[in-house]
């Protein structure tokens, strides 16, 4: 593990001395944790923009139940989304909250529902996304975490199980690459699905929590893994939210709550950009990437 903070507009441009830039030959997977609101959308396109002038990756994942003021997702914020270079949105528990999504779920090809959602129309198939620079296809796998969830959820680990047959099969016949957003509040459920889909799928990252975690590995079979990406958006905040409106609910719970809304200030961009063998679909490398918008800093934690 080489943790380096460096200034900078791109990563990569200063560590190459360090060992730590992508191998070129090796496709390229960039993971990023729950984007929050405006600030969140601000960060993530900039650091795409970024990207594009150095290692721009294969596939963009970014974790997008929160880019609507924090709750859900809208059509113009998805469109908006995809013009800055995302390729697949994942969703959480607030899936729902915005009318949109349910003309966009039936709509865009870039939005996945997490599959273990119950009672909803077609939810359960593991969509296929196409990959720059390779004919392997990538199977995005979305699930919801039971722990400590308001709403109930078919249980993901049944499903896992059911699907994992297929998954290695695809990935060990040279279709597929598998990559896994487990959205949940419990360490120990994420946890778990790694270690059940080792050696099947080259990512299985967290997302939910707001809070990265620092526990990023690859492996001895080939599947990169971080508990959680953590949030990309304001830090100045509680999880996101306005400081001075969220105090209340903890300190002066019998007071009338008042509505949520985005904090400022500090933005972070996290995420982790996984380098994976076109012939093994499997992980080489993995780089955790943390990003501060105040003095434009950059930490990288890189492991293979």
């Amino acid at each position: 593990m080489n943790p380096m903070t460096q200034p900078g507009p791109c990563p990569f441009a200063h560590l190459m001395d360090h060992g730590l830039a992508p191998c070129p030959e090796n496709l390229r997977v960039l993971l990023v944790g729950d984007v929050l609101g405006r600030p969140g959308r601000r960060i993530l396109k900039d650091v795409l923009s970024q990207f594009r002038q150095s290692i721009y990756p294969d596939l963009v994942v970014v974790n997008s139940e929160n880019v609507a003021g924090g709750f859900g997702i809208t059509t113009k914020i998805h469109d908006e989304l995809l013009a800055a270079g995302v390729d697949v949105l994942t969703m959480g528990n607030h899936w729902k909250d915005k009318p949109d999504v349910h003309t966009l779920r039936r709509q865009s090809p870039a939005l996945v529902l997490p599959q273990n959602l119950q009672d909803v129309e077609g939810v359960g198939q593991i969509p296929e996304f196409p990959m720059r620079r390779t004919h392997r296809v990538v199977r995005m796998l979305n699930l919801m975490g039971l722990f400590a969830m308001k709403d109930s959820y078919l249980n993901p680990f049944v499903f896992v199980k059911e699907v994992a047959p297929m998954l290695e099969s695809e990935r060990s016949s040279g279709r597929s690459i598998v990559l896994v957003d487990f959205h949940g509040e419990a360490s120990s459920e994420k946890q778990a699905v790694f270690w059940y889909l080792n050696g099947t799928a080259a990512a299985v990252v967290g997302t939910h929590t707001h809070t990265p975690t620092s526990d990023e590995r690859v492996s001895s079979k080939g599947t990169a893994f971080l508990t959680d990406l953590g949030m990309t958006g304001p830090y100045q905040s509680v999880i996101g939210m306005n400081v001075e409106r969220t105090l209340p609910r903890y300190f002066e719970p019998d007071q009338k709550k008042r509505s949520h809304e985005v904090g400022e200030g500090d933005d972070w961009f996290c995420g982790l950009l996984v380098e994976i063998s076109d012939s093994t679909g499997l992980a080489l490398r993995a780089h955790r990437l943390q990003y501060r918008d105040v003095d434009r800093s950059w930490r990288v934690s890189t492991v293979a």
